[in-house]
């Protein structure tokens, strides 16, 4: 008998259980499909590391990049303020446009869903205010932590980390746009009040 079918069999083996191992915490990780919680009916979409999304519920377009290397989500933020409402934590913050465009600012509250510790390239941490966003993409929405940051040095106003994507589709880091704006069906719902 060859020896070639057996040495395949364990080199797929050895890859499938690499693959099963999380960098950041070395804890076993099983997929939606070894849980029996699979969301995805058919093939899962290719996005670009470029797509337009919606932030609802004031339908405000905007360009995300799409980052594998970063676990949370993270939001432009301006002039965030912490209050109380009904004796939990909240955030006031205002979503202006860093794309050029012109748009006016939104006001957004938020309840303060925790507090997370963001380390940097150069091994520092900040601490951030994490809230629950919702963002349309491709017809559907996705109801996510984001945490707000000033980023307004960068280039997009949205990060889209791990934690979201996982649920989004795959990211092919050769491509942006793959998915145009206007063909969204999330393109075509009306502004509707907070």
């Amino acid at each position: 008998m060859s020896r070639l079918p057996a040495l395949l069999l364990l080199l797929s083996l050895i890859s499938m259980h690499t693959l099963a191992y999380c960098e950041e915490d070395d804890e076993p990780r099983l997929g939606p499909e070894s849980s029996g919680q699979n969301k995805f009916a058919g093939p899962r979409p290719v996005m670009g590391w470029l797509e337009t999304v919606f932030l609802e519920p004031w339908h405000r377009r905007v360009t995300a990049k799409l980052d594998s290397g970063a676990k949370t989500s993270s939001l432009h933020a301006d002039n965030v303020e912490h209050f109380t409402k009904n004796g939990r934590p909240w955030v006031r913050f205002s979503m202006m446009d860093i794309e050029g465009r012109q748009l006016p600012a939104i006001v957004v509250e938020r309840e303060l869903v925790r507090t997370a510790v963001i380390k940097s390239h150069q091994n520092e941490s900040s601490k951030r205010d994490v809230v629950m966003m919702t963002v349309c993409k491709n017809g559907k929405d996705y109801e996510e932590e984001f945490n707000l940051v000033d980023r307004s040095k960068f280039n997009y106003p949205v990060l889209l980390g791990r934690s979201f994507l996982k649920d989004l589709g795959l990211v092919d880091a050769n491509a942006t746009f793959l998915f145009t704006g206007d063909a969204d069906p999330c393109a075509q719902r009306s502004v509707t009040t907070p």
